[in-house]
């Protein structure tokens, strides 16, 4: 018992040990990247055709922009270990403090994309299993590949033109309407509603929720129901599940005692995979839906040139999606007996 209890202590320091070497080869790309950017922050800042040389070159010393770059982001990762992101080179703010707070946002879209694709993903995909090369199974393929294919931002435009524009049973845009205030406690707008019991507030939430949910889970539902159907296969024909069936129990039984829950480890594998799916198509869902969120504040910083904000984001994005990854491994080698660590 000690010996294992010591290997997977191992285990999850090398696993640990892993991600943060990973997240600082992320943070050097992302560092990098962004310099190579066209643009400077300081014109944007004050103006191509009104700023003088001292004027550019007072405000580049000011931001630090004119050390060598190896000194740049020495000085950031430090600040960043001492949970410090700087501030922003447009407004001046704090800039972890904005970004905990549009995340917020970010994750309640996020939360509810999960929630429908996987659901979707799963029942759809066990359905086409048990009906192999039915008619509903060739349906759910084709749907699986086209939601696979289709660009995130061209199905939310549709969404909007048929659900918004043309039947107008969705808002077009926004998290919440004008009119609906919801009383501050955790800063997640639907949770806050939920718990103040503001019902109206819980409708118009929802209601701004349900387009980009689903233009966001789209591809990872298509991915969910294909992998579903494809390990509902493999355990359906396994021996247990004959031997179960030849004790008496019925199809549906022995699916839902046996197949079904071994079958469920790739599956819970992939959903946790495709985290970054979500977050990724967070930032062009957002953009398209106005959504509040860190998605979309990226693009804004984009557009300003303010550095410190991009890489702050994304480098909050790379930490999730290498915690939820380093997560979900251990996740799998604790639910999966076959898997040794």
């Amino acid at each position: 018992m000690a010996t294992t209890k010591s290997q997977v202590l191992i285990y999850i320091l090398k696993r640990l040990l892993n991600s943060i070497f990973v997240l600082l080869i992320l943070s050097f790309i992302i560092f990098v990247f962004l310099r190579a950017i066209p643009g400077d922050p300081v014109l944007t800042l004050l103006g191509e055709e009104e700023t003088t040389p001292e004027q550019y070159q007072e405000l580049r010393h000011a931001l630090g922009l004119d050390q060598p770059l190896v000194v740049q982001y020495l000085k950031w990762i430090g600040r960043i270990t001492r949970g410090e992101f700087g501030t922003s080179i447009h407004t001046s703010d704090p800039v972890l403090p904005q970004m905990l707070e549009k995340l917020k946002a970010t994750i309640e879209l996020a939360f509810m994309a999960v929630l429908l694709g996987s659901l979707f993903g799963m029942f759809a995909g066990t359905i086409s299993a048990v009906k192999q090369n039915s008619i509903f199974d060739n349906i759910v393929m084709f749907f699986a590949l086209f939601g696979i294919s289709i660009p995130v931002f061209w199905m939310g435009l549709i969404l909007i033109i048929v659900f918004s524009v043309q039947m107008d049973w969705l808002p077009i845009s926004g998290m919440l309407s004008h009119d609906i205030r919801i009383q501050a406690i955790t800063g997640f707008a639907l949770l806050d509603a939920i718990i103040t019991g503001n019902i109206a507030a819980i409708k118009d939430i929802l209601g701004h929720l349900v387009l980009p949910a689903i233009t966001l889970g789209v591809v990872p539902a298509a991915l969910t129901a294909r992998t579903t159907r494809a390990s509902m296969l493999d355990v359906i024909n396994e021996d247990y599940i004959k031997a179960g069936l030849a004790r008496g129990l019925s199809f549906w039984e022995a699916l839902r005692k046996h197949a079904f829950r071994n079958a469920l480890i790739p599956v819970v594998t992939v959903i946790g995979l495709q985290i970054g799916v979500y977050l990724g198509g967070s930032i062009v869902t957002e953009t398209v839906f106005a959504w509040p969120g860190l998605g979309r504040h990226v693009v804004n910083a984009i557009y300003d040139r303010d550095y410190t904000v991009v890489q702050g984001a994304v480098f909050i994005y790379a930490f999730i999606i290498v915690l939820v990854n380093l997560v979900v491994d251990l996740l799998y080698s604790f639910i999966d007996p076959r898997v040794r660590l």
